[in-house]
């Protein structure tokens, strides 16, 4: 009864559209450049994707991009981006816990959360909350996204396309819970007006968790609008609102097993429910965020056509947790870490009213033409972001006692504002052009470049401390790729990345605070082969290295006794190999299929020590298979399933401490039927169907804390889609 009570916007919604549906009409011609085709669920075959910025089908691009669509993510009962990571080898978590911001790791990189997301090729923050209820599908491209994003981590590029209005009326509707007493109804409606195609989608979702004490509630709203200007100019725009307020769950740490102030157990038994911040005084993290957005597409004749596009974000995140970190109880202090008997000091953590916004936006222009004898297709573009965090003047972080994991302890609160917060600034203009040159005898060049102009500053609230620098960078990147066959392309590429960093303006850390450091560039090479089998299946192979540069701290260069943190003094080596299979084996059986073998170590550091060693919680590999069968015998059921599997990951940077090697299988199964004359699609889905409880990530953060999150115990969920 409570979640129904929470539904009348959503119900006055629905009837409202409903009461639309006769004056639907026929689209206008061009409403979006999207193609609908008539291929039936699961859509796992894609054939174009924008996040690779080169107009070209996937299979002749000399690239590795893999597509998450909207049916694959429903036939998961995908509910969070971190579940959606499962689907591809190489995507994996990085602190990825219950009612925290979600992050994404490409190939053992951690992506930047602002500078390696896009939004319908947009820059956006990944501080605002993804919808995927909202989401036609999820573009990841892997490796250096130089070209693509400028300034950015080398991991790759993450896209989020939203839906849009299409040309047929129609309104969904699904209804669904899980066992943990989660519930949400999502309303997807679509009608066209007088030649205006709408597109609503609505959500609201009662949020619970297998940990304990972590409910919540979602809410979101997006509106989609396009519209033919005339017969060669179209224009959309979007909008979309999510509140989200759930308890943010922290993660557990290693046990000091011999008492010499580092963490180097495991804690076993593992309680996958624990939730060590729920105290009487605990508040949920809180985030809200608009989005709003805005394109102009013009074609000027058949060879030549321009887009301008624009976004604006806004986020507002009130931030608190009873946060376990360190143990003061044995005789050496334990950091990273926990006492050997699972004891951990206990902080009250509050930052409250944190906005921050971004703006981006971007113009360029497609054309083809013959030059130099052969058929050319340029792109030529610029774009611009700015982005700017004010936190509240002041946050608590205060130690208010000592709590143990394996006998929770109720502690204290302590809400003094003790700390300064700091603030930030950032502009980027950016120029940018590629080509692709068709040479003949099924060969094909790529080449690009993008130009950037970055200006950044920080200063503490109380306008102390203050650092600003500005540089110019450049990415090249260049591919060739040769198709022997019409269904076989074998490629090289060879780009760059770039990312800046100032170090930390602390004074009393750093020997040289607020120094801004020379721009580390990553290099990738990568090698591959792609296969159309038939046309509705693709195979992939890819063989990729990438070197990653780091700034450090130089030990016996010290100033007052402080290090000096200097650019490039460590360098990690990614090394790997990729197999993809996307796609229809037949007509009954569709599978995505990946598996990744990654060497990531570190061949430069400052410590001796740390050359060769492995770089934390990377598996040497990685495996995940997702497999639909549609059974003959009963008309509209189909199976399907998840199995997933990696190696062992180092937890520390002395390779001492592993995760064991962990598998896992989802099931699932959908039943479409005719119900009283709608179309009405039932799903069932058991995430950990063999209810398995590991350690599934240890993650070490910029601060150096390491910390360990498990394994989500066997949950079922269910749900009812009706068509209108």
């Amino acid at each position: 009864m409570a979640l129904i009570s929470k539904l009348t916007p959503l119900a006055a919604a629905l009837a409202a559209l409903a009461s639309l549906s006769s004056q639907a009409q026929t689209a206008p011609q061009r409403m979006e450049p999207v193609t609908v085709t008539a291929r039936a669920a699961p859509l796992l075959d894609a054939d174009n994707a924008d996040v690779g910025g080169f107009a070209a089908p996937l299979a002749k691009t000399p690239q590795s991009v893999t597509v998450l669509s909207a049916d694959l993510l429903a036939g998961n009962a995908v509910q969070t981006l971190s579940k959606a990571l499962k689907l591809d080898a190489s995507l994996s978590d990085n602190y990825n816990t219950t009612g925290y911001i979600e992050s994404v790791s490409v190939r053992g990189f951690l992506l930047n959360q602002s500078g390696n997301y896009s939004r319908n090729g947009l820059a956006i923050s990944n501080y605002a909350p993804i919808a995927l209820e909202n989401q036609e599908r999820i573009e990841v491209l892997k490796g250096v996204a130089g070209l693509q994003s400028g300034v950015s981590a080398p991991g790759g590029r993450v896209n989020y396309v939203t839906k849009v209005p299409l040309k047929e009326a129609f309104t969904t509707v699904s209804v669904g819970g899980d066992g943990n007493g989660a519930a949400k109804i999502h309303l997807d409606a679509n009608r066209v007006i007088d030649g205006l195609g709408l597109r609503l989608n609505v959500v609201d979702e009662h949020l619970d968790s297998p940990f304990d004490q972590a409910s919540g509630s979602r809410q979101m709203l997006s509106l989609a609008v396009a519209t033919a200007l005339g017969r060669d100019t179209s224009l959309s725009a979007n909008f979309e609102y999510q509140r989200k307020s759930q308890p943010s769950v922290p993660g557990l740490g290693l046990l000091d097993g011999n008492g010499d102030g580092v963490g180097d157990t495991l804690p076993s038994p593992i309680n996958p429910r624990l939730n060590l911040g729920n105290q009487s005084w605990s508040l949920p993290f809180q985030v809200s965020a608009t989005t709003a957005e805005i394109a102009l597409n013009h074609r000027f004749n058949a060879d030549w056509q321009a887009r301008f596009a624009a976004n604006t974000q806004t986020t507002t995140i009130n931030d608190r947790l009873a946060f376990p970190d360190g143990c003061s109880n044995a005789a050496t202090y334990v950091y990273p870490g926990l006492c050997g008997n699972g004891d951990v000091d206990m902080y009250d953590f509050r930052s409250e009213g944190e906005r921050r916004s971004l703006n981006s936006w971007d113009a360029h222009l497609d054309g083809r033409f013959q030059a130099l004898g052969l058929q050319q297709a340029a792109r030529f573009g610029i774009s611009g972001r700015s982005s700017r965090a004010d936190l509240p003047a002041m946050q608590a972080y205060n130690y208010v006692g000592s709590s143990n994991i394996f006998a929770p302890l109720a502690v204290p609160a302590d809400p003094t504002l003790t700390v300064l917060n700091t603030n930030g600034r950032e502009r980027a203009l950016d120029a940018y052009a590629s080509l692709v040159s068709d040479l003949g005898a099924g060969v094909q060049s790529f080449l690009g470049v993008r130009v950037s102009r970055l200006n950044r500053s920080s200063e503490l609230s109380d306008a102390s401390e203050a650092v600003s620098f500005e540089q110019t960078v450049s990415t090249p990147w260049a591919g060739l790729a040769w198709s022997p066959t019409e269904r076989t392309t074998l490629y090289a590429s060879w780009g760059q990345g770039v990312e800046l960093e100032a170090v930390p303006n602390k004074p009393t850390v750093f020997a040289n605070p607020g120094q801004v450091l020379p721009a580390l560039k990553s290099e990738q090479t990568e090698i591959g082969i792609k296969w159309q089998a038939h046309p509705r299946l693709r195979l992939t192979a890819a063989v990729f290295s990438i070197d990653k540069p780091y700034a450090d701290d130089l030990p016996g260069v010290l100033v007052d006794s402080l290090p000096m943190r200097v650019a490039g003094a460590k360098t990690a080596r990614h090394r790997g190999v990729e197999l993809t299979a996307a796609g229809h084996v037949d007509s009954a059986l569709s599978l995505q299929a990946s598996l990744m073998a990654l060497d990531a170590a570190y061949t430069q550091a400052l410590d001796p020590a740390l050359i060769g060693q492995r770089v934390t919680n990377v598996p040497r590999y990685k495996g995940s298979l997702f497999a639909d069968y549609k059974i003959a015998a009963v008309t509209g059921l189909s199976l399907n399933a998840l199995a997933s599997f990696e190696g062992a990951k180092t937890a520390t940077a002395d390779g001492s401490v592993e995760l064991p090697r962990a598998w896992q299988v989802d099931a699932g199964g959908s039943y479409q039927q005719r119900l009283a004359g709608h179309v009405t699609t039932w799903r069932l889905n058991i995430e950990n169907l063999t209810n398995r409880i590991y350690w599934r990530e240890a993650p070490t953060t910029d601060w150096g804390g390491i910390y360990l999150f498990p394994s989500t115990p066997r949950t079922v969920r269910v749900s009812a889609t009706v068509e209108f």
